[in-house]
């Protein structure tokens, strides 16, 4: 591996090179919450469909600015979550506004305002302009924010599938690059996990 400073060199140039991506996926995500407030419901799997999508791209991305190693874990992930999608339920997703759901707002909320590797950093980018799509760590807070505010879609291979990829990404940031921020991702990746863990009913299509 790298080193660190090689490492976070990389990233700051990839938010820099691909930021029309990051605002893309804030336009996307931002249309399915607003989609989701006024009461339009996807079903589950259409959901888990789409949050494997920035996943890819952060693996397009690493293999565009020379990080084989993000290319392949990301690759990865992104082929597990995405037969492991498939095996989720079609019903109509519902949102439970209990501890696992608001947890799961702040975590799409760190995601989406994750101030780290973002160039020339204003307040106004930090609503736009963030990684997401780009970057493990934003991108991973997000997805698990969804699957958190829907109860992990019923699939404890899904929640501990990426309970595991996010736990490498979390302790990897802060032990490894020394980002301390990753820490809210942490945080995030032990509620998934514990909760999937304690699953116990499984929903399948």
């Amino acid at each position: 591996m790298p080193a660190p400073e090689l490492i976070l060199q990389g990233l700051t140039y990839a938010a820099s090179r691909f930021e029309f991506l990051s605002i893309f996926w804030h336009i996307v995500f931002l249309l399915l919450l607003v989609m989701i407030a006024a009461g339009r419901r996807p079903n589950d799997r259409a959901i888990a469909m789409i949050l494997v999508l920035p996943l890819t791209t952060v693996a397009l991305v690493a293999f565009r600015t020379q990080n084989p190693f993000n290319g392949i874990v990301f690759s990865l992930a992104s082929l597990l979550l995405y037969f492991l999608g498939w095996r989720i339920t079609t019903a109509k997703c519902r949102i439970t506004w209990d501890f696992l759901s608001i947890f799961g707002v702040l975590m799409i909320l760190f995601g989406w305002i994750y101030p780290h590797f973002l160039p020339d950093p204003g307040w106004l980018r930090y609503l736009y302009a963030t990684p997401l799509g780009v970057v493990p760590c934003p991108t991973l807070s997000l997805v698990i924010g969804f699957t958190l505010l829907f109860h992990g879609f019923g699939s404890k291979a899904w929640m501990l599938t990426l309970g595991i990829f996010g736990l490498f990404y979390a302790t990897v940031g802060i032990f490894r690059l020394g980002v301390i921020l990753d820490t809210g991702l942490l945080a995030g990746v032990m509620v998934l996990l514990v909760y999937g863990i304690r699953f116990k009913k499984i929903t399948e299509a």
